[in-house]
C-alpha cells in the first residue's frame, strides 16, 4: 500500500490509507471556502453541495454529513473523495489536532511514526 509522508513538528508522519481517521462518530467542520472547493471539485453549485452533504450546524461553520454508519460521508474504500480539497480540520490530521482515541484507531500513531 502507497504511503503519504507529511511533515510533522515531531517528525514525520506515514499515512497508512487506512481510512480510520474517518470512520466513526466524529464531526468535520468546513468553511464557505472550503465547501465552495469541494462543490467545485465535484462539478456541484455551493448550494445543491449544501443539501447532498452539509449538516445543519449553530456555527459559523458547517458540518459535512455522516453516513449512517458515522463515517465520513466523503470516504469510499479507504479514500477520500474530495481529497486534494478536504477541510483544513482532515488536512491537520495528526499535525494540529489528536484526541484521545487516534493512537488507537491510527496504525501509523501506534507505530509512532508522529
Amino acid at each position: 500500500m502507497k504511503q503519504l509522508k507529511m511533515v510533522s513538528s515531531s517528525g514525520q508522519f506515514q499515512c497508512m490509507q487506512c481510512g480510520n481517521c474517518c470512520r466513526g462518530e466524529g464531526l468535520v467542520s468546513a468553511t464557505e471556502d472550503e465547501v465552495r472547493e469541494m462543490a467545485d471539485y465535484l462539478h456541484l453549485d455551493s448550494e445543491d453541495f449544501k443539501n447532498r452533504y452539509i449538516t445543519p450546524a449553530l456555527f459559523p461553520h458547517y458540518w459535512l454529513a455522516e453516513r449512517q454508519n458515522k463515517d465520513c460521508i466523503f470516504l469510499e474504500n479507504n479514500r477520500c473523495l474530495v481529497h486534494p480539497v478536504k477541510p483544513s480540520q482532515c488536512k491537520s490530521f495528526p499535525q494540529s489536532w489528536l484526541n484521545e482515541d487516534s493512537r488507537n484507531i491510527c496504525p501509523a500513531l501506534k507505530n509512532g511514526s508522529s
